[in-house]
């Protein structure tokens, strides 16, 4: 056997690396390393090319050891920027990369240059992640730490120049989240507690901002049930208290905040804010950021719909396919915004008319969107799809999935106490066609198959389903043609779709009460379908 050449080798373990996990990808880099039998160069070839292969993405070294200072707190939110306002403890990864810009320009330049040099260096035989907790680049990042602090002290004791590294870093931060979002038409620029709050992280890296850090690795995304979020509570104000001693409540706020924004646990939060007994009207950093959240992801969920569904740019009838991305998306936020109302809710927020506006507001015009034009969409691609007699829509899936989407809003809407007479009235009017799909899809046509009935039938079923409604409810026992359907499915055999295992088992049920009705007369057919059902249906 011939040994493989390096070009052969490298296209090899490119294709391997590429269909692993990142995870995967340094667990197979640790097992090559700890490998004896092998022969010293290939291992060293081999590790060589899997080093390459990680490192080959992530070339601006430098940015990244620069806003590894602020890694505990970083987060890649964009719904935060569709709130429109400042959100408090909100640390952008798009704006650590806008501030790195501002700086390797303005206050280390030639700093920049050499860590971008000395990482490049160290990552030819090296991953680039152990480069940046190596002894070296722990120096070049505090060296970039104590230029990045001195500048900022100068620029933000300047009111012009201050205006004028957020109008910089507000282009850099419109330009970059264009590329991330296609939801977000315009950001809001980047305002000066963001600025001040970099200073902050920065400042105390290595003393009150470590404390915070540390504290905040102790408290998980969203801890299960309610004595977990009630001990976490406890134990987020009592730290909170402790911060505050020590290090001054700027500092100490750091800590419920980013238990909010990076954690996303907003149980924890909703708990802490009727704990630490803040006035909802009057609020603080933490109440604050909490109605952005609720906005953001509002508006956010708004604006997913909108250019998931092509709204402005719909041609009527047309299909929705949205695509997978798109519908984890909008799911994600749907779950969010449920979280939400939870908390606001919980942190007493709605109680106080001070306070409860800002989210009326948010919902009311996000529900003029659903209620209005997404339900509208909803509606006539159900009926659509409820009235292809032979062959399904081409968006079956897709509306079945907007439907649900529509009905969980709906909930949420009662829920939050925010209901309105729209979506009330899409449910009622969308139900009043399906059943008269119903009914149009049991008048049996020429050349149509009882099979191609049945599978009608269980696609307005799905429909319907989604509304908690079966068609059996719609189809009356006395039906002739129900009769006959139902008859040639159950003498067909084989096992039967457990949707459509329970409308007969109802449709059964409800002809069964019919013949019990007389004692004298009894429906043949009815009789027949009855014992046909007890037979084929009985267990083996």
């Amino acid at each position: 056997m011939t040994e493989a050449t390096p070009d052969d080798l490298r296209a090899k373990i490119d294709d391997l690396v590429t269909r692993l996990p990142s995870s995967l990808v340094y667990s197979l880099l640790s097992e090559i390393e700890s490998m004896d039998d092998e022969s010293a160069d290939r291992v060293q070839l081999v590790r060589q090319y899997v080093i390459e292969y990680l490192n080959r993405q992530r070339t601006n070294r430098a940015r990244r050891l620069f806003t590894s200072l602020f890694e505990a707190f970083l987060i890649d939110d964009d719904a935060l920027y569709h709130a429109g306002v400042a959100v408090p403890g909100m640390l952008q990864r798009v704006d650590a990369g806008a501030l790195w810009e501002l700086l390797s320009r303005d206050a280390f330049p030639l700093l920049a240059v050499e860590a971008q040099e000395q990482l490049d260096e160290m990552a030819r035989d090296e991953v680039i992640d152990r480069v940046l907790k190596s002894p070296t680049a722990t120096a070049l990042k505090e060296r970039m730490r104590v230029a990045a602090v001195k500048h900022l002290d100068g620029l933000l004791a300047s009111k012009k120049t201050a205006d004028e590294a957020l109008a910089t870093m507000s282009r850099n931060r419109q330009r970059r989240t264009r590329l991330m979002s296609g939801f977000l038409e315009k950001p809001p620029p980047v305002e000066i507690g963001t600025l001040r709050l970099m200073h902050a992280v920065m400042a105390g890296a290595n003393g009150s901002m470590a404390e915070v850090a540390g504290r905040l690795e102790g408290f998980s995304p969203a801890p299960a049930g309610e004595m977990e979020r009630s001990r976490r509570a406890d134990a987020l104000v009592e730290a909170t208290e402790t911060l505050r001693e020590r290090h001054g409540d700027d500092d100490a706020l750091l800590l419920p905040l980013s238990v909010l924004t990076v954690k996303g646990n907003y149980g924890v939060i909703a708990l802490y804010i009727r704990q630490s007994g803040v006035d909802p009207g009057r609020g603080d950093a933490v109440t604050a950021a909490l109605t952005g959240h609720f906005i953001g992801v509002t508006r956010a969920l708004t604006a997913a719909l909108g250019a998931t569904l092509r709204l402005n740019e719909r041609v009527p009838g047309s299909a929705i396919r949205p695509s997978a991305k798109e519908r984890l998306r909008l799911e994600a936020l749907t779950g969010r915004l449920a979280a939400l109302i939870d908390a606001v809710a919980a942190a007493g927020l709605m109680e106080d008319r001070r306070s409860e506006p800002a989210f009326r507001n948010a919902w009311t015009a996000a529900g003029k969107v659903i209620g209005s034009r997404v339900a509208a969409v909803a509606l006539e691609r159900s009926s659509q799809a409820a009235a292809a007699r032979r062959h399904p829509v081409v968006d079956q899936d897709d509306v079945v999935w907007l439907d649900r989407l529509l009905c969980l809003w709906q909930r949420m809407s009662r829920d939050f106490g925010f209901e309105t007479y729209d979506l009330v009235k899409w449910r009622e009017t969308l139900l009043e066609e399906l059943r008269a799909n119903v009914e149009r899809a049991m008048k049996f046509e020429e050349g149509e198959t009882l099979d191609e009935r049945m599978e009608h039938l269980l696609r307005i079923n799905t429909l319907s389903g989604v509304f908690g409604q079966r068609i059996s409810a719609w189809i009356p026992s006395f039906s002739h043609n129900m009769t006959r359907l139902l008859s040639h499915r159950l003498e067909r055999g084989g096992d039967l779709d457990p949707e459509e295992r329970a409308i007969i088992d109802e449709l059964v049920a409800t002809a069964r009460t019919e013949v019990g009705k007389s004692r004298y007369w009894k429906s043949n057919e009815l009789m027949d379908l009855i014992e046909l059902s007890d037979r084929a249906l009985a267990p083996r």
